[in-house]
C-alpha cells in the first residue's frame, strides 16, 4: 500500500514538468520560420567601370546574405542602358514575383508606372544611385548637385573666374548625371568669364572618353580646364595630342587617382577628385532587406535619402595610391553598417 501511494506521488510530480515540455514543444512549433527572401535588382546600364564595380559589391553583399539564410536566391538584370530593355525586364521580374526588386533607373519618370505594379502586388521597391520621380519606393542616392556645385566653384577658383572649359558628360539621361550637369551650368551662368567650348558624351567610361576629346581637340583653342567624367580618358587624349594636360577634375577612377598621384610628386599637379560609391547598390540591398524583415528605415518615398560624396584632394590622394586597377574608390558597406548609420539616423 506505502508503495503504490508512492508511486502515485512520483506520477504526480512529473506531470508538471511533462506539461512545460509538451508546451514547449508547442510553442516553438507554432513560432514563424525566418525567411529566405528572392532579391532581384535591375540595373538600367552595365557599359562602365563604376556599374560593374557595383553589381561586383552587391553580388558579394547577396552572397553574405545567402550563407545567413536571410536570402535564397539573388536575380541579376543588367539592361543597355534604354528605357524600354529596363521596363521588359521590370514587367518579366514582376511576373516572377520576387520579395524585392533593387532599381538603378534608366529614367526619371520612364518606370514609375511598373514601380507602381510592383508596389501593388506586395513587391518591395528599392531605387538607388540614379533615382525616379516615383513616391511608391525607397529611394536613395549621392548628393549629385554638390557634385556639379563643387567642381564648377573649383574650377572657377581655380582659374580666377575666367577661362576656356570642355565638358565631359556621364552617362546621359540618367538623374545623376543630370543632376551634376545642370548644378555646373549654374555655376557658370553666374560667371560669364568662364567660356564652355564643347561637350562630349562619355558614359562615364575612360576608353570613351578619350575618343570623344581626341576627335574634338583638333577644332579648339586652348583649353583650361574639363569636368566632370571620363577624366583619365581625358588626360590621354591630351597627352597623345601632344598638348598640355589642363586642370581635369576627377572622378575618383583608380587610373586617374594613379596619374595623379605621379603627377604630383613630379610636377606638382593639383586638382581635385569627386564621386559616389558603386557599393551604394549594397546599401540599397541591406536597406531592402530591413524593410522586409519590418525594420523601421528613415523617410525615403517622399523625400530620397541622401549620402555624402567622397572627395579627394591633393592633401588626401595620397592615401588612394594603391588602389586596384579598373575600380572605383568605395569602402564595402555591410548589414551592421547599414543598421547603425541609415537605421538609427
Amino acid at each position: 500500500m506505502k508503495r503504490s501511494v508512492l508511486l502515485f506521488l512520483a506520477a504526480l510530480l512529473l506531470i508538471p514538468a511533462f506539461a512545460v515540455s509538451a508546451a514547449g514543444t508547442k510553442e516553438s512549433a507554432a513560432a514563424p520560420e525566418k525567411k529566405s527572401y528572392v532579391i532581384a535588382l535591375s540595373n538600367s546600364f552595365y557599359g562602365n567601370t563604376w556599374r560593374k564595380q557595383m553589381v561586383d559589391m552587391m553580388q558579394k553583399a547577396a552572397d553574405d546574405a545567402q550563407s545567413q539564410g536571410l536570402i535564397s536566391k539573388f536575380i541579376v538584370n543588367n539592361g543597355d542602358g534604354t528605357v524600354n530593355t529596363q521596363l521588359a525586364q521590370l514587367n518579366s521580374l514582376i511576373l516572377s514575383h520576387p520579395d524585392a526588386i533593387l532599381i538603378n533607373a534608366a529614367s526619371a519618370t520612364g518606370l514609375n508606372g511598373a514601380i507602381a505594379k510592383a508596389v501593388q502586388q506586395g513587391i518591395t521597391v528599392v531605387v538607388f544611385d540614379s533615382l525616379t520621380s516615383s513616391t511608391d519606393a525607397y529611394q536613395i542616392t549621392y548628393d549629385m548637385s554638390s557634385w556639379g556645385k563643387i567642381a564648377a566653384d573649383y574650377v572657377v577658383k581655380r582659374l580666377n573666374g575666367k577661362g576656356n572649359v570642355l565638358m565631359t558628360r556621364g552617362v546621359v539621361g540618367s538623374a545623376p548625371e543630370k543632376e551634376i550637369y545642370d548644378a555646373v551650368n549654374k555655376v557658370f551662368s553666374q560667371n560669364p568669364g568662364i567660356k564652355v567650348l564643347g561637350e562630349v558624351d562619355t558614359e562615364a567610361d575612360n576608353a570613351k572618353a578619350q575618343a570623344a576629346v581626341a576627335n574634338l581637340l583638333p577644332s579648339l583653342p586652348n583649353i583650361d580646364a574639363v569636368l566632370t567624367e571620363g577624366s583619365y580618358g581625358v588626360v590621354q587624349a591630351f597627352l597623345a595630342a601632344g598638348r598640355k594636360v589642363p586642370l581635369v577634375i576627377g572622378n575618383n577612377r583608380a587610373e586617374f587617382i594613379r596619374w595623379w598621384v605621379d603627377e604630383k610628386a613630379k610636377n606638382g599637379y593639383e586638382t581635385i577628385s569627386l564621386g559616389s560609391e558603386p557599393s551604394i547598390g549594397q546599401i540599397a540591398f541591406w536597406l531592402a532587406i530591413d524593410i522586409l524583415q519590418g525594420k523601421k528605415v528613415p523617410e525615403m518615398k517622399a523625400q530620397p535619402y541622401l549620402l555624402p560624396l567622397v572627395a579627394v584632394t591633393n592633401e588626401t590622394v595620397d592615401k588612394y595610391k594603391d588602389i586596384q586597377p579598373g575600380t572605383v574608390i568605395a569602402q564595402n558597406y555591410t548589414h551592421e553598417w547599414v543598421d547603425s548609420h541609415v537605421l538609427n539616423q
